[in-house]
């Protein structure tokens, strides 16, 4: 059975880089290049008229692509998922567009393997940044005064949040570790009092933080 075709938009004013995606692409027919877009109007106008499954962007191009096509994108095909590939290193920067709902960031510089990694993650719905991003979210969420909290965590409860990192559901941990999913509720709450956060995307930052889990770049 086939793999099922992915269509793509590249956003990228420079020919070089988009055509190198296209290069690089080219060798998976699951691929197909839908359109490109040189500017935010060109961007908008191809995203309303094909809907892309993917689309690739630098947004960090003054005069071509800013921050806010990614609300743009979302807001005109909410089944495209978005995939930033950029130069830009700018904390705040970088915090603007992850808080617009892009899950998926790598920069420029990356290797080939890294950057097609990143392009089927995205595919697959899953999270990819760097490490460089992935630095900044840690910073937003858990400034370095704070990184030294004496949180005392058991053998299950570590158990538990690295499931938990890998998108397990309460009742995947419970069949998982063989256990009730009312137990395992308890054990996410108490660990989540623990750490002092309310979201398990914030726990999974904090362990990451403190060694609990590896980060997902390592």
């Amino acid at each position: 059975m086939s793999s099922p075709i992915t269509s793509v938009l590249l956003a990228d004013n420079q020919l070089l880089i988009r055509e190198g995606l296209k290069s690089m692409l080219a060798a998976d027919r699951s691929f197909d290049i839908v359109g490109e877009a040189m500017d935010s109007q060109e961007l908008a106008n191809e995203v309303q008229k094909k809907k892309p499954d993917l689309v690739i962007i630098d947004y960090s191009l003054p005069g071509f692509f800013c921050a806010e096509d990614i609300k743009v994108i979302y807001g005109l095909s909410a089944t495209t998922t978005i995939l930033v590939i950029t130069t830009n290193q700018n904390n705040n920067d970088i915090l603007k567009v992850l808080e617009y709902g892009v899950s998926n960031y790598i920069l420029k510089l990356c290797a080939k393997e890294e950057l097609m990694g990143a392009i089927y993650a995205t595919i697959k719905k899953e999270k990819f940044v760097c490490s460089k991003v992935i630095d900044v979210i840690l910073n937003k969420h858990f400034p370095p005064e704070d990184s030294c909290r004496g949180v005392s965590l058991s053998q299950r409860e570590i158990e538990i949040v690295e499931l938990i990192s890998k998108g397990y559901t309460n009742s995947m941990i419970a069949e998982s570790l063989f256990l009730s999913i009312h137990t395992i509720s308890t054990h996410r709450k108490n660990i989540l009092k623990k750490i002092g956060v309310r979201k398990s995307s914030e726990l999974v930052m904090y362990a990451i933080k403190t060694g609990i889990i590896k980060s997902p770049s390592n």
